[in-house]
């Protein structure tokens, strides 16, 4: 029993002696991997000299970013407050801003001139109206007077017509 004892404390130090060379192993291998990771991330930061100057601007990235974030917010607000739409189509306007509207136009010569222009160019593109849709005028022949007796009955005619 003694032997089995001997036995498993020399299996005991001999492990410990074993995991204290593993250890060493792991450390040493840790610390080739940290100064590996330091060097990459020295060339991962780019245009910032270490990782202080990389995470003051990033606050304020963000800081900067949170100004933004809410000066729009106000906008947005301002935009409802005034009946703006967001998606940038007009919305219909009421009675009484169209009265405004009405008056700060007639107020103003190069608005009035503006407007008229408009509505007659728009009358001016429905000039006429056709009198005959479809088909074909059938060709008459024509009918000059001869004679001056002649001429009178054809204005005689046209007189009574």
């Amino acid at each position: 029993m003694t032997e089995n004892i001997k036995t498993t404390e020399t299996l005991i130090e001999s492990d410990k002696e074993d995991n204290g060379k593993r250890l060493q192993n792991e450390k040493a291998t840790a610390d080739c991997a940290e100064a590996e990771h330091s060097e990459n991330a020295a060339a991962e930061l780019g245009k910032f000299k270490s990782a202080d100057a990389l995470l003051k601007a990033y606050l304020n990235l963000e800081a900067e970013f949170t100004r933004r974030s809410k000066r729009l917010k106000e906008l947005e607000q301002a935009n409802k407050a005034h009946k703006m739409p967001t998606d940038g189509a007009p919305s219909p306007i009421s009675e009484e801003d169209r009265g405004e509207f009405v008056k700060a136009a007639l107020s103003d010569e190069s608005v009035k001139r503006a407007v008229v222009e408009e509505y007659l160019k728009a009358v001016a593109q429905n000039k006429g109206i056709p009198l005959i849709v479809g088909g074909v005028s059938a060709p008459t022949p024509k009918a000059a007077p001869k004679s001056v007796s002649e001429a009178g009955r054809l204005a005689e005619r046209f007189l009574k017509n």
